[in-house]
């Protein structure tokens, strides 16, 4: 008698110390209920172990046909790390059933152990099972006789009212649009770069043309010419190079260029009438005439 009282004490033992280092075991569904045959049910289980003890990857249960009517397709595990002397994981377990009731009925997902360790010392863990509720996807009788079984029509797709949310999509693309067309009214973008009082901007467009019509030195002298016509449309008149100190007078905005107007005039001095446009291009190459034309219809575009 005293033997069996000591057995029986130690068990308890045993029992109490693996409870006590698995502090939680809870298990998660979706709804418990409305699922039919083919349906993929995601089971979540919450596990937190004390310290030091770990869960050991080996005991967790494999991907395969739990029963006739149930298969565990994939099992997942999110170790949620360690805080407050507790080791915490979470393990995503999706199951899909393959039964096909004649009637609601109510079926459970087995539960399983899982196994932990601190390197000497092993416990179990025992998961519950899960209940859900399946119910069938034809009618139990037939309906007006006649052994036709009658499935049910799907549901129709929901009509939303949008109108609102169309009358609004359509001003807001009107509006966009409207203030595309101002910027590029205000730019010179195409179709608005050869407006008038916006020489500059569509010189700077029939430069980039001319040069990428090639590298010859036709080329380079037209987009010399593009720059001298705007020069003239700004001033009203012919502007050479002598004229440069009244232009700049009569177009404060382009003062702060007057530099580079200068080498513009001189390279195209040379280009026209030393009859050395390839010096000219040395003297002031493409990327250069190209950026002074884009800064003159900056400023252009900040004086009107």
């Amino acid at each position: 008698m005293p033997a069996r009282f000591l057995l029986a004490l130690l068990v308890a033992l045993v029992t109490g110390d693996a409870a006590a280092q698995v502090r939680l075991i809870e298990v998660l569904g979706p709804r418990p209920f409305g699922y039919f045959i083919g349906d993929v049910i995601r089971l979540q289980v919450d596990l937190v172990l004390d310290e030091p003890f770990t869960l050991q990857p080996g005991s967790l249960p494999k991907p395969r046909p739990v029963a006739y009517w149930l298969d565990l397709k994939s099992v997942a595990v999110d170790d949620r790390g360690r805080s407050d002397g507790q080791h915490r994981y979470r393990l995503l377990l999706d199951y899909q059933t393959f039964y096909a009731p004649l009637e609601p009925r109510e079926l459970t997902i087995p539960g399983f152990s899982l196994a932990a360790t601190d390197g000497t010392r092993r416990v179990e863990a025992d998961v519950p099972a899960w209940s859900f509720l399946t119910s069938p996807l034809r009618e139990i009788m037939p309906r007006g006789g006649g052994g036709t079984i009658h499935i049910r029509n799907d549901a129709g797709p929901m009509w939303l009212p949008v109108r609102r949310w169309l009358v609004g999509a359509a001003a807001s693309g009107l509006g966009s649009a409207l203030l595309l067309g101002l910027l590029a009214y205000h730019r010179a973008w195409r179709p608005f770069a050869g407006r008038r009082k916006r020489p500059f901007a569509h010189a700077l467009h029939t430069a980039r043309r001319a040069f990428r019509s090639g590298s010859s030195a036709e080329a380079y002298r037209a987009g010399l010419l593009s720059l001298h016509r705007a020069f003239d449309a700004t001033a009203g008149r012919a502007v050479l190079a002598d004229d440069l100190p009244s232009f700049l007078k009569s177009a404060p905005a382009f003062g702060p260029l007057g530099p580079e107007i200068s080498r513009f005039f001189r390279a195209s001095r040379r280009a026209f009438f030393g009859a050395d446009a390839m010096g000219a291009e040395a003297d002031l190459p493409r990327t250069a005439l190209l950026d002074l034309g884009r800064r003159l219809a900056e400023a252009e575009r900040g004086a009107s």
